[in-house]
């Protein structure tokens, strides 16, 4: 029987044309020749997908799951199990052959999405205006809007994107005449995956003044904006949005937010959240190419730590630390107000799984949104101003038109075009099934 040509994403060669026996392979001949040429990353353990994996058709018979989280728990656990499918790679020199269970590629996944995280990083870190300090700011809200916030999140989490993104803006433009650059990036976890919904803000040190020949800097440690000021503007337009989606009658009332349909409990909510003061925490960030602060924090290090979660939700494999068929053990950081230590927590498995699929958003939602000089639409435009204003010249990340194997390459400094074991060009094939793969290395 003729072996079919080897060349990757032709559209002459398609692997599933091809006869590859008279007789089918028997499922222990396939299992075989998957586990003799599996990728040694497929064969490690992923923590929190095997846990899923093993506990969450359970807690469907016992749960309801809208349909929404469903599917991103059904990629998260089949991510590089070989349910969806196989590469396979062969060497044009010394033949041999390997095989990778492809990833899901969510955003929710805690098995994937490092590469996007480096990316991400990289790109953000090109936008830095060195010289100038960046300031880290927290905005946090009352825990009473959690339940009302829950059961409407693609409106209360818009309003809360809008309401930081106009005090910050408004507040520069008023008392200082610039727009600064704001990144924003929201969390709606806290360590112990409770909810807690939180926006991280970056804030540079400095904006374009409102003619746009000048560029004001924050020469001190202090943030520009008072503090006060901050947290009245952003109380005020939050909570303005919130009686306004009511008015319009954009808010869902249910489960335990039954209770808000009725209008006195309404106010009463209102008047708890006017009443209490909203925390804005800010802190001071050492600028890129200038003096660094050994007890501080550097803007490069905020990036990173920003990073975290744009590629995964919640809880990454590394703080855990065990599962078995009743719960699962992992670490949070326990505050007590200044500093933190790590503890464990024990939850039984539907516990867990209940309180991670909390901070899985509605599909589609951004939860990462740039304002001032950094929005999208003139991000480039102005950072080539600046840079020009302060006599530098601004210079795109490399990054941002890799592919991925050029992405691996940069970060990595390995290129997963080239064979290990001969240094000969590698073929790659189209995903395939796992039996087609099977079928393949054995005709092959």
């Amino acid at each position: 029987m003729k072996t079919p040509s080897m060349t990757p994403h032709s559209p002459d060669i398609d692997p599933f044309r091809f006869q590859w026996a008279e007789e089918d392979l028997s499922p222990e001949d396939a299992e075989s020749l998957l586990e003799q040429y599996s990728h040694k990353d497929d064969r490690k353990q992923h923590i929190l997908r095997d846990f899923f994996a093993s506990h969450f058709p359970q807690y469907c018979v016992s749960h309801q799951v809208p349909e929404e989280k469903l599917k991103v728990m059904n990629s998260l656990t089949a991510c590089k199990t070989g349910k969806l499918g196989y590469t396979l790679i062969r060497c044009k020199e010394c033949g041999r052959i390997e095989m990778r269970a492809c990833a899901c590629g969510n955003r929710n996944c805690p098995s994937c999405g490092y590469l996007n995280e480096q990316r991400w990083i990289a790109l953000r870190q090109a936008e830095v205006i060195p010289g100038i300090p960046y300031f880290h700011l927290v905005f946090t809200l009352p825990h009473d809007l959690c339940e009302i916030m829950y059961q409407n999140q693609r409106e209360t989490l818009n309003l809360l994107f809008r309401s930081v993104k106009d005090t910050i803006l408004t507040l520069s433009r008023d008392k200082l005449k610039m727009v600064p650059g704001v990144l924003m990036v929201l969390h709606t976890f806290g360590s112990n995956l409770s909810l807690h919904y939180h926006l991280h803000v970056l804030v540079s040190g400095g904006g374009l003044t409102e003619d746009k020949q000048e560029f004001k800097r924050c020469l001190s440690n202090h943030f520009f904006l008072p503090v006060k000021a901050i947290k009245r503007v952003y109380r005020g337009k939050f909570m303005d949005g919130l009686k306004q989606l009511r008015e319009d009658g954009r808010l869902s009332y249910f489960n335990e937010a039954q209770r808000y349909r009725n209008s006195y409990t309404w106010k009463e909510l209102l008047n708890t959240c006017y009443s209490t003061d909203w925390n804005v925490e800010i802190k001071y960030l050492a600028p890129v190419n200038g003096p660094q602060d050994p007890n501080g924090e550097s803007t490069d290090n905020a990036i990173s730590y920003f990073a975290r979660y744009t590629n995964r939700t919640a809880i990454s494999d590394s703080r855990i630390e065990c599962f078995d068929d009743h719960g699962i053990r992992f670490r949070y950081k326990d505050y007590d107000g200044t500093a933190y230590k790590w503890k464990p927590m024990d939850l039984n498995a539907d516990e867990f799984i209940r309180r991670f699929l909390m901070h899985i958003l509605p599909a589609g939602f951004t939860r990462i949104r740039s304002a001032g000089f950094l929005a999208g639409c003139v991000r480039k435009k102005y950072l080539e101003l600046i840079h020009s204003l302060l006599g530098s010249t601004y210079e795109e990340s490399p990054v941002k038109s890799m592919n991925a194997r050029e992405l691996i390459r940069y970060f990595y400094h390995k290129d997963v075009g080239i064979c290990e074991k001969c240094h000969g060009a590698l073929e790659i094939y189209p995903r395939m099934s796992r039996i087609s793969v099977a079928r393949m290395i054995r005709a092959a």
